[in-house]
């Protein structure tokens, strides 16, 4: 599954309240890109006419902003604001990004480090290595808890009925929820995930779970040309999860 097919899904059943409509759309927003208002309602399950207000209240507060092809819409200067306060006081203590430059001089491949939100996790910081690397991982980046071994490193350590539900709300059959938990057991018992071409085509990955207070959190990546896993994989593999071991004993505010 690639990023993009996450905005098929709906990340809720439609609120009420006009409060929970003005997220949902801004939260809608946050997996698409520069989305159109029927693109909205489609993913939130509101009325055109109901998106229409919540994007003019979202717009009159800077947080939206209408882009240059008429009747698309992106986040607007305040989003991009607390986007980067949130990168100051929780990433730009230079832990986080020494941390992931480490790993990636060490494998010389790409790491990132990828926050729960939701059903999802998002790419809140990444690191280039010397090696080339074609990836859809960026910073803002949104991919669904069911692809890829940064999700599957966080789905594995929450609680089954957790697990359960995401699954369910991301349309993931039976078997395939049978198969996928069968692979999380392993995950935890190994404490890494390792995943090829599903997120991206022809891409490896192997991810290590981030926990805050006990809680996971997070994950720490790292990416590379499945051509170039075979000769890497065990220095990547340790060096990923001593990168995610040094971001827990932060207790990083994730």
């Amino acid at each position: 599954m690639t990023p993009s097919a996450v905005a098929t899904k709906r990340i809720a059943e439609p609120p009420t309240g006009s409060f929970d409509r003005v997220t949902h759309v801004l939260l809608a927003m946050a997996h698409m890109d520069a989305p159109r208002v029927t693109e909205i309602s489609a993913f939130t399950g509101l009325p055109a006419s109901a998106v229409y207000r919540c994007i003019a209240s979202l717009v009159d507060a800077g947080l939206v902003e209408e882009g240059p092809s008429h009747g698309r819409y992106h986040a607007g200067a305040v989003s991009i604001s607390l986007a980067e306060r949130y990168r100051r006081s929780v990433l730009s203590t230079g832990h986080t990004s020494r941390t992931l430059a480490e790993l990636a001089s060490h494998t010389q491949e790409f790491a990132a480090l990828l926050m729960r939100s939701g059903d999802t996790v998002v790419c809140v910081d990444t690191a280039d290595g010397s090696r080339v690397l074609r990836c859809s991982f960026t910073v803002g980046e949104v991919v669904p808890m069911i692809a890829g071994a940064s999700a599957k490193a966080v789905l594995a350590h929450l609680p089954a009925e957790e697990v359960a539900e995401i699954l369910d709300r991301n349309g993931v059959t039976p078997a395939e929820a049978e198969r996928l938990g069968a692979s999380l057991a392993g995950i935890r018992e190994r404490g890494f995930a390792v995943s090829a071409d599903e997120v991206d085509e022809g891409v490896w990955g192997v991810s290590a779970p981030v926990f805050s207070h006990g809680v996971v959190v997070g994950s720490v990546s790292t990416m590379a040309p499945v051509l170039r896993a075979g000769q890497l994989t065990t220095r990547a593999v340790r060096a990923t999860v001593m990168a995610a071991q040094a971001l827990t004993r932060l207790e990083l505010s994730l």
